[in-house]
């Protein structure tokens, strides 16, 4: 046997708790090893101690007297309530910080004070609005309108004013792109159709012939969208111009541009919706 499994079997040994073939191997070894043989010396007063321990003792352990569970829980409440004393000093700490400093704010003593009295002296400087002011901007708001609460004739409804600030929202509205660049030209027409995406017309001059070309649509995200795709023949060409027809799943709401390329990925033009 090894020194290690003699020593892990020392214990059993002193107990007489060791199968006789294994205790007589570790007595061989014991005998010819001095550092076990001091070892199994040192354990040699286990027996005389655990003699000493009663069943008594041994449920004590067990089971820790009420007395040892009460002392334990006092301590543990005496520990939570000088914590919320602690947590309650440092808020009031904090808040009387807080007051000092919007009293100082308040009385003007501090470095900001003749900043933060400008906008006041400011704002008595500046007289209020006369009456006749304000009736003059009331009626001038009211012009558009008849007693009645009817509107003038010839003066635009509010909604369509709105729409005709950008027509590219409005489901089949119409808008036309222009670009020039390097010999190549194309106007692109795109027709919104809500939200099943948007519709394009491509009149396009300036392209070899047998050129291979695609419309992309890019959205406000980046994301990039494929809007038709084209060959560009000599018979397509009718007075220099070949016109194609296109769509793409993204809305003109959410349209930056059109990339006009060939099939090699080379840029032909680019036509920005929005500037």
């Amino acid at each position: 046997m090894t020194c290690e499994e003699v020593r892990m079997s020392l214990g059993a040994h002193i107990l007489g708790a060791l199968e006789p073939q294994e205790a007589v191997l570790v007595e061989a070894h014991l005998a010819t090893c001095a550092d076990c043989r001091a070892e199994l010396e040192e354990l040699g007063g286990l027996t005389a101690m655990l003699a000493k321990v009663e069943e008594q003792d041994i449920e004590q352990v067990g089971r820790p007297p009420q007395a040892v569970l009460d002392r334990l829980i006092a301590t543990s409440v005496r520990r939570r309530r000088l914590n919320r004393a602690v947590l309650g000093l440092a808020a009031s700490l904090v808040v009387a910080a807080l007051g000092g400093a919007a009293f100082v704010g308040l009385t003007g003593d501090g470095p900001g004070s003749d900043a933060a009295g400008a906008p006041a002296a400011l704002s008595q400087a500046t007289p209020a609005p006369s009456a006749e002011a304000y009736g003059s901007a009331r009626d001038s708001a009211e012009q558009p309108m008849l007693a009645t609460g009817e509107p003038v004739p010839g003066s635009p409804p509010p909604e369509a004013a709105t729409t005709a600030e950008s027509p590219e929202l409005r489901k089949n509205a119409a808008r036309t792109l222009t670009g020039e660049q390097d010999g190549v030209r194309a106007d692109l027409t795109l027709t919104s159709r809500g939200p099943e995406g948007t519709a394009i017309v491509v009149r396009l001059s300036g392209v070899p012939d047998g050129t291979s070309c695609r419309v992309t649509a890019v959205g406000l995200d980046g994301t990039r969208a494929p809007a038709g795709g084209w060959t560009a023949d000599k018979a397509d060409y009718h007075g220099g111009t070949a016109t194609f027809t296109g769509q793409t799943e993204l809305t003109a709401e959410s349209i930056e541009g059109f990339d006009i390329s060939t099939s090699t990925g080379r840029r032909l033009l680019w036509l920005p919706l929005r500037s």
